[in-house]
């Protein structure tokens, strides 16, 4: 779930939250997955668990707070950040945890829409 809200500051804000059911009904589905791929696909069986590893990481908001601060740099390091494409900024560190994440609202066009 993502929701607009305004920081003390007056900076606008989209605060992700990530419910506590998530990771459960994550571990739940990957557990079928691999059940399902050992019995029908077992030469995947390797992969499949290396997909829920990796996967594993995007229940940790902190992580993807981490990496559009890298997506950032990078973007504006080649030029394209902010002329070309736009990364929301984290505005506090301390806003971001395991399950919430706070980021700079953008407004404009989607992707979608474009």
């Amino acid at each position: 779930q993502a929701h607009r809200a305004t920081l003390a500051d007056g900076k606008e804000v989209i605060v992700k939250i990530q419910y506590p059911e998530v990771a459960m009904l994550y571990e739940v589905d990957f557990d079928n997955l691999e059940l399902f791929t050992r019995w029908f696909f077992p030469e995947n069986a390797n992969t499949i668990s290396a997909l829920r590893r990796r996967h594993l990481t995007e229940l940790d908001f902190r992580n993807e707070a981490r990496h559009l601060q890298e997506c950032h740099r990078n973007m504006a390091a080649r030029g394209f950040e902010p002329r070309h494409v736009r990364i929301p900024r984290i505005p506090d560190a301390q806003l971001c945890t395991q399950h919430v994440l706070a980021m700079e609202f953008l407004d404009g066009v989607s992707m979608a829409s474009a």
